[in-house]
């Protein structure tokens, strides 16, 4: 337990300072342009609106899940209350703390891949990999977030040795974004990932699919905006969707919201083969 609170604080100290420079690089060179033109002035403030934002929502985010965090950390550590409290409490509460910590594993892993999308330091690792194998190492990623009355599973329409040329990595990465959102939106029914290569001939068509609230249309294109959020209580950074917005263009890829969908939420990724 003490190693979870330790972890925790550590990754919230380097969060805290990648906050810190981040903000202090993005004002110092919007001041620069500033200084060098008046016709600049819309866009300083602009600037400003934006890391105003951005470390509001960011404060927002990491007060929340480590109050959790610490309040139910110390509930186990502390002598007498320990004590105090069934074997059922305790996994619960354990399961708490572990879900938190990794609200906040996501959230320091959102910055570091923005701010690495900003900067040009982002690269992508090309090469040969199967269809399939990567939608099962997304499921299986999520697949304990996912509540046990949600029935999550997997369908495809090409053979296991089917391969495409991608990075791996960031491809499973646009699925587990796609399938943390179903998640955190579908409080009944099922989440169905899909893999097809008729939807879209001549392309792969990666798909997540959900029983949940749904997206308006009028949202569609929103909803991959930097810190868009349709709902401002549920958890979550705003930055998942345009993060897989960045690195679909990066994979000459397309992400997006498809509208014609009513029962829920259906996301795709369609990826060339």
């Amino acid at each position: 337990m003490m190693y979870i609170i330790i972890s925790v604080l550590s990754a919230l100290c380097i969060l805290l300072f990648i906050l810190y420079i981040r903000a202090r690089s993005e004002k110092k060179r919007m001041i620069y342009i500033y200084n060098r033109t008046n016709k600049e002035k819309s866009k300083f403030e602009m600037a400003n609106q934006t890391q105003k934002m951005f470390l509001q929502n960011m404060s927002h985010e990491i007060r929340t899940p480590l109050n959790a965090i610490c309040g139910f950390s110390q509930i186990l550590t502390t002598p007498g209350i320990r004590e105090s409290i069934s074997e059922e409490e305790m996994q619960e509460y354990s399961s708490i703390i572990e879900t938190n910590t990794e609200l906040l594993r996501t959230l320091v892993n959102d910055i570091l891949d923005v701010s690495d999308l900003d900067s040009g330091k982002y690269r992508l690792n090309i090469g040969e990999c199967q269809a399939n194998e990567i939608c099962r190492k997304a499921i299986n990623t999520v697949r304990y977030r996912c509540p046990d009355h949600i029935k999550l599973y997997f369908t495809t329409e090409v053979e296991d040795d089917f391969t495409i040329h991608s990075d791996p990595q960031r491809s499973q990465q646009i699925i587990i974004n796609y399938l943390t959102n179903a998640i955190k939106h579908t409080e009944h029914g099922e989440i169905h990932v899909h893999c097809s290569l008729k939807e879209n001939p001549g392309k792969i068509t990666f798909s997540v699919t959900d029983t949940g609230e749904g997206v308006p249309v009028d949202k569609a294109d929103v909803i991959f905006g930097r810190f868009e959020k349709l709902e401002t209580f549920k958890q979550g950074t705003g930055l998942g969707l345009n993060i897989c917005l960045r690195l679909a263009q990066m994979m000459n890829a397309e992400v997006k919201l498809d509208t014609s969908y009513c029962k829920g939420a259906r996301f795709v990724f369609i990826h060339p083969i």
